[in-house]
């Protein structure tokens, strides 16, 4: 471990997997995690990961302990995580190579979130817009038939 923390190797070389879980979505490392290390840690070291970029197994792999150490949301306590389920996985490639990963939600960056947020403002304010003048035209429409009925029967000039 003390290789991995002060060299510039690719972690790949620390962790060989088989070729074919290379494209395996980097959830499945939830797969090898204890019961005690589920929760927060791992949660935050997966959003971590899937903000800065890393997808799969193949793109973790082949960056550096360094490159890692740089992701924000990524201390000291979740890279330890992360390296002992990477330790699990190499030493038991099977225990991920069944796993199913649940669709992930898409990930936005503050700045795409604000945008999103904007546009479904503007979006329901231009609908609620339109409603209110389809309702006063309605209206409109209404008044004036009762104000032509009533001057068909005399009651008003």
């Amino acid at each position: 471990m003390n290789d991995i923390i002060d060299g510039n190797a690719a972690l790949i070389q620390f962790f060989p997997l088989p070729a074919h879980l290379y494209s395996k979505d980097i959830a499945c490392i939830v797969a090898v995690a204890y019961v005690e290390e589920r929760g927060p840690n791992l949660t935050g070291l997966i959003n971590a990961l899937y903000s800065k970029g890393y997808t799969d197994l193949d793109h973790l792999l082949n960056s550096t302990w360094k490159e890692l150490y740089l992701v924000r949301g990524l201390g000291h306590k979740r890279l330890m995580l992360l390296l002992h389920l990477l330790e699990r996985i190499s030493a038991d490639p099977k225990s991920i190579e069944n796993y199913i990963i649940v669709p992930r939600v898409t990930m936005h960056s503050k700045r795409e979130m604000k945008e999103l947020t904007l546009k479904r403002i503007i979006k329901k304010y231009n609908e609620t817009s339109v409603e209110v003048l389809t309702e006063a035209t309605e209206k409109e429409a209404r008044l004036k038939k009762i104000k032509d009925r009533l001057r068909e029967m005399g009651m008003i000039l």
